[in-house]
């Protein structure tokens, strides 16, 4: 049966009870003794994500926003 062969580990819901906190900086930062994602299943992540999204990274940006980023440099650029 499938839930008697990891019947000895906990939940993964149960392993993952944290109160992460983040700094100034936005970095998540977990408590001492905290269980946190090992580097395998983080380089998965990455992997997977990076997979996902590399295609949108690579179309080129929609002429609107174009637009809007020349609109805010003219707002920004000093009067003379």
């Amino acid at each position: 049966m499938m839930g008697e062969r990891h019947k000895d580990k906990p939940p993964l819901k149960d392993t993952m009870k944290t109160h992460a906190t983040s700094d100034e900086h936005g970095h998540l930062h977990l408590p001492e003794g905290a269980a946190g994602l090992g580097p395998e299943l983080q380089a998965h992540i990455g992997r997977q994500l990076r997979a996902v999204y590399d295609e949108v990274a690579q179309q080129p940006v929609p002429d609107r926003f174009l637009k809007l980023l020349d609109e805010l440099e003219r707002k920004q650029a000093p009067k003379s």
